[in-house]
């Protein structure tokens, strides 16, 4: 059996766990009660950040937008989309393009390097931004995870879940 490491913390709905991220200077960052992060902006460069420290090597940064939260949906694009940041430089940015997708930036790193993944929020004053399913992993393994198959060679389509469409059957263990 091959393991694939996500190197982000998705605690299953319900499951109580520590926050990642930090709100940067012109934002609020909160967790909801199924794991979602949300975004909300108090100034005009709303993001949420995580700094970690990685080898050298290709990266991928993939997180779900799920959709804006406000009186309406922001009309700006400005400073949205997914992140990655080195010594205060922009090394891979997956721009804004709509919600309710998926974002994911690719990098790679000559060496150790720390670095700061960033989900961004809207430039709109009290809208925000709700992510999830936030995954970092080396390509490798990110590319082997896209890939995996059933047995008849068929792609396997692997979803994520968040607390509207996590099953729910009354029980917590395997057997309810």
């Amino acid at each position: 059996m091959t393991e694939i490491m996500n190197l982000l913390h998705n605690p299953r709905p319900g499951v109580p766990g520590e926050a990642e991220y930090t709100a940067g200077f012109a934002a609020t960052v909160t967790y909801d009660a199924v794991g979602r992060l949300k975004v909300t902006s108090i100034g005009d460069y709303a993001y949420a950040a995580r700094p970690i420290t990685l080898p050298a090597g290709d990266w991928v940064y993939s997180a779900w937008l799920r959709g804006d939260v406000g009186g309406s949906d922001p009309t700006t694009t400005e400073n949205r989309g997914l992140y990655v940041i080195v010594d205060g430089k922009f090394i891979a940015h997956a721009p804004f393009a709509g919600k309710d997708k998926r974002y994911t930036a690719r990098f790679h790193l000559d060496a150790e390097t720390t670095v700061s993944l960033r989900l961004a929020g809207p430039s709109t004053v009290g809208d925000s931004m709700a992510w999830y399913a936030m995954i970092l992993a080396s390509k490798q393994d990110y590319d082997q995870m896209r890939s995996l198959t059933d047995a008849n060679g068929d792609p396997l389509n692997l979803t994520w879940f968040d607390g509207n469409t996590y099953p729910r059957n009354g029980g917590g263990g395997l057997a309810s």
